[in-house]
């Protein structure tokens, strides 16, 4: 019989399936995909003797593993090894921080469920073999080692009897890389150093580096047994930074609670700042005074630590608000507040002097830099009336600073400290147990010298306005000897508020800051901060002497043991001047309240935001904000108590509230 069987139709092309012509790649296969551009170019574990991409003879092992963003990145990784069964909360910051050079580390911590039953009794049979050791130990001090070590065991059995603790397999992993060899070779030194007087030693995963790479990454080949150790629940909460804040200060001040609901603490003078500088920023409206009253009252009342031991806090509020806000803080606290206006009683004068300790210990009287001060101060009042600059000539500023160098050498006062005092006389109907001080030269003395040289005349007219001679008591608030005395004072506010906005008021600001920075430098054992709100008068483009002082200050501050603490919700106009930018580069601490969307670019170039931090500044609610201490920063949700609300707001709604309260004090 004959089978007939259908013949296979042939293909179209010669050659059956065949494809016709040459060989070659599959043009549709030959377009990129995902896979090419994320796969390493090579993936390779080294152990000593091998080379390396470089073609350089490796002693270590690591793996290095090509890419598309970079030649190659090298990776080694450790498991770290508790010499202790203690734990403590935040005992790995450290590894999470990673501040150990240029290089990166990240931290995996492995966790895995073990059986009840089985951890039970090997809890038991533990216990039964340390009882047996205990009895036959003759040495008492290690009988007591053991007893300790079999009280323990009980007290995990006991807490896994009754549910209130949970054992789990742990090993944590620490995972250093970098794309520069040598930086990555000494990282992984300093890592290994940093943790090993802290009862953690990080063991190298060599001979399994590669593993060890994958086990931290969604292509986990299988564990790498041996570093798994048991822990508690409680130990391992302790492992996590959660709830620390993003910031690494665990005293101080609490300032309000992160994303996360827990406490962040702050403290200027924390012994890992670069200085204890600070710089405000934010819109009108969205807390900046209530952060800075909530602040300042808290660490009246809190002894801050420092590397001497806690310390109580010395604090100035210079004030330009025309509402004067800060002035009912001072009364409820029970400290002075001091108002420079041309209706009050209290003057200071910006010539005083007093005596400073260096950072060598050294005391001494500072003349040059009250010189500079005066000059900057004077040269802006005359700018006030030449807008040209075309009085203030380069030989005109030379005579004005020799003239105000001459009324302190006229008086015989020098760098020398017993010159700020009148010499004690043998003889004299009137007795002094202390010495007295002798009388500062003042703004009217000045113009004295000033109006006899004829060089000088145009300027010396000018500032006879704001000298006695000129008839108004506002202009002339300035040619005064001082009446207030804040040298034993916690705390005090200087109030500049009534002067005039457009010339004196800043004048009067900068005065004030310069006047308290020379009291304040009187005593380096003592932490002290200077608050100036509404910072950005100061920083005028005409008198680049006024913020060159200020900008001196934020750098010179942590020698004498001063927190400079500048607010202001002009971002944009504090930084119209170089010297604004000087500040912020000189100050450790910056926190940054809602921000407005036309100073968003700039703010987040200066403060080196994220994408995502800048645009949660856009959207803050009143009291949140950004706080950044170096390299650290953290989300804050500024907390307070009722009566703290009560007295910090300017909210107007709420101040009517308060007032028919009775809440307000008066002077």
């Amino acid at each position: 019989m004959i089978l007939w069987r259908r013949k296979k139709k042939e293909s179209l092309g010669t050659g059956g399936n065949k494809p016709p012509g040459k060989d070659q790649p599959d043009i549709i296969m030959g377009a990129a995909n995902l896979k090419d551009f994320i796969a390493p170019s090579i993936v390779k574990e080294i152990i000593p003797g091998d080379r390396n991409m470089l073609g350089q003879r490796c002693s270590d092992y690591y793996v290095e593993v090509g890419g598309t963003a970079e030649m190659v990145r090298y990776f080694r990784s450790f498991y770290a090894a508790l010499t202790t069964g203690y734990t403590c909360a935040g005992m790995l910051s450290g590894l999470f921080a990673g501040d150990f050079g240029e290089a990166d580390c990240d931290v995996a911590v492995h966790v895995m469920p073990t059986d009840s039953e089985r951890t039970l009794w090997n809890l038991e049979q533990k216990i039964a073999q340390k009882e047996v050791a205990f009895k036959e130990e003759p040495n008492p001090a290690r009988k007591q080692r053991i007893l300790r070590e079999i009280q323990d065991l009980q007290r995990q059995h006991a807490n896994l009897v009754s549910g209130d603790e949970t054992v789990m397999n742990t090993a944590i992993q620490v995972l250093a890389s970098a794309t520069d060899l040598e930086v990555f070779k000494r990282f992984c030194t300093m890592l290994i150093k940093s943790f090993a007087g802290k009862g953690i030693v990080l063991r190298p995963a060599d001979g399994n580096q590669l593993t060890a790479l994958l086990n931290m990454t969604p292509l986990d080949p299988g564990r790498i047994w041996y570093p798994f150790r048991n822990a508690e629940a409680s130990n391992l909460a302790d492992w996590f930074p959660f709830g620390l804040g993003g910031i690494r200060h665990r005293d101080g001040i609490v300032i309000g609670e992160d994303n996360l609901g827990k406490l962040v603490f702050f403290n200027p003078w924390h012994h890992g700042n670069g200085n204890y500088n600070i710089v405000i920023f934010g819109r009108s409206g969205f807390g900046k005074s209530f952060l800075i009253k909530l602040m300042v009252a808290r660490l009246l009342v809190t002894p801050i630590l420092t590397q001497s031991g806690p310390k109580d806090v010395r604090v100035a509020i210079i004030d330009p608000a025309p509402e004067k806000e800060y002035r009912n803080l001072m009364c409820a606290l029970g400290f002075p507040h001091i108002e420079l206006s041309p209706h009050g009683d209290h003057r200071i004068n910006m010539f005083d002097l007093y005596d400073q300790e260096d950072e060598d210990g050294r005391v001494r009287v500072n003349v040059e830099e009250t010189v500079k001060a005066v000059r900057a101060v004077v040269f802006r009042m005359i700018r006030g009336y030449d807008n040209r600059d075309e009085i203030l000539a380069g030989n005109v500023k030379i005579k004005i600073e020799n003239l105000i160098k001459k009324l302190y050498s006229d008086r015989g006062i020098t760098e020398d400290p017993d010159d700020l005092y009148d010499p004690v006389r043998a003889a004299g109907p009137e007795f002094h147990l202390e010495r007295r001080k002798k009388t500062m030269p003042v703004l009217s003395d000045l113009y004295d010298l000033m109006k006899d040289d004829p060089e000088l005349g145009k300027a010396a007219e000018i500032l006879r306005t704001f000298t006695r001679y000129g008839g108004s008591k506002s202009n002339s608030i300035f040619d005064c000897q001082s009446n207030v005395d804040i040298s034993k004072c916690q705390a005090f506010t200087i109030c500049v508020a009534d002067l005039d906005e457009e010339i004196l008021r800043p004048l009067g600001l900068f005065v004030a800051t310069k006047w308290t920075w020379e009291i304040f430098g009187s005593h380096r054992s003592v932490p002290k901060m200077i608050v100036t709100d509404e910072s950005q008068l100061i920083m005028d483009k005409s008198v680049p002497e006024l913020a060159g002082w200020l900008e001196n200050a934020f750098r010179r501050s942590r020698k004498k043991n001063i927190s400079m603490c500048s607010a202001t919700q002009g971002f944009e106009v504090f930084l119209r001047v170089e010297q604004g930018l000087g500040v912020l580069k000189n100050s450790t601490t910056k926190i940054l309240l809602k921000q407005d969307s036309v100073d968003i670019e700039a703010v987040q170039e200066k403060f080196n935001l994220s994408e995502g931090e800048a645009a949660c500044t856009l959207l803050f609610k009143k009291g949140q904000g950004i706080i950044k201490v170096d390299n650290d920063s953290a989300l804050i949700n500024i907390t307070h108590t009722p009566r703290e609300y009560m007295m910090f707001t300017s909210d107007p709604n709420d101040v009517v509230e308060i007032l028919k309260g009775g809440g307000a004090c008066d002077n």
